[in-house]
């Protein structure tokens, strides 16, 4: 009797956790709007990352610069990848609302989702990789820089020199995470928990 008590007990627990759990997600996701984006060259170097802020304050289009505390970007993260896809390098530019990429330009309309002004990845000192376009080099007062192909990835190799990896006229794309992709993938964890504690519960 005292194993049945404990078992009901233990799933009404389980339950109304998850239940809350949902409900504190999906009210999360009402408030955020999260976004992957790639970007691919002409010889096969690649971006990939992700961005994400908050919809009650951000205006249609969210504009970054430089760096600093941020006025609607809460997070934005970078990878690029060499022609075999191999991992070159991975950074935050943005996390917590904080930009720590002094460079940063970031321009993207929600309306059409389309990328503007782009200069995301790290350049501060040796090996690090940055992906931009010409529009954020005028922006940025770099006038002289802007080269016939509008994006731009760049390395700085081991002696600190600029090294151009690729260049393109491939712009980013960028997709809208679905809301339900999260949820889905919270109850796919709280049923496993909870069908690995029934299973362990009924070998008792």
């Amino acid at each position: 009797m005292k194993h049945m008590f404990t078992k009901t007990a233990f799933r009404i627990v389980t339950t109304t956790s998850l239940m809350l759990a949902i409900a504190i997600t999906t009210n999360d996701l009402a408030d955020a709007a999260e976004f992957n984006f790639n970007w691919k060259g002409d010889t096969g170097y690649s971006a990939k990352g992700s961005f994400n802020y908050d919809t009650t304050t951000a205006p249609s289009v969210i504009s970054e610069a430089g760096s600093g505390a941020t006025k609607n970007l809460q997070s934005l993260s970078i990878s690029f990848f060499d022609p075999l896809n191999t991992l070159i390098n991975s950074f935050t530019p943005v996390l917590s609302g904080v930009s720590n990429y002094k460079y940063l330009r970031f321009n993207f309309d929600s309306t059409t989702q389309q990328i503007g002004l782009f200069d995301v990845g790290k350049d501060n000192s040796r090996g690090d990789t940055w992906l931009n376009n010409n529009l954020a080099l005028i922006n940025e007062g770099f006038s002289d820089q802007v080269l016939a192909k509008e994006f731009h990835l760049i390395k700085r190799d081991a002696a600190g020199k600029e090294q151009i990896l690729n260049l393109s006229n491939n712009s980013v794309q960028v997709s809208k995470v679905p809301e339900g992709s999260i949820i889905i993938g919270l109850l796919a964890v709280c049923s496993l928990g909870f069908t690995l504690k029934q299973k362990k519960a009924s070998t008792a």
